[in-house]
């Protein structure tokens, strides 16, 4: 069987188009359940605004938001999600 390497470069590429197409949404209601109340809700409503003001859900703040989300749920014991 002759496999061939992939170019370290080609890798690279393809995780950040991962990175970049997921939806962080998804993300989130995937942990809400395991989430505090509060924290839930401050999440979610910072993110409402941002959209009502024009953003898109898959901007920067909006990943921010759901990193700091899965931060928590980590620190719950609730183990590590992809960002």
């Amino acid at each position: 069987m002759n496999i061939k390497p992939v170019p370290v470069e080609l890798v690279g590429e393809t995780l950040m188009n991962f990175v970049i197409t997921y939806n962080p949404i998804d993300v989130l209601q995937h942990i809400a359940c395991d989430l505090p109340k509060e924290v839930l809700t401050d999440v979610r409503q910072r993110i409402h605004d941002w959209l009502v003001s024009g953003g898109h859900h898959t901007d920067h703040y909006v990943r921010q938001q759901v990193a700091y989300a899965q931060k928590v749920y980590a620190a719950m014991g609730g183990g590590d999600l992809v960002v």
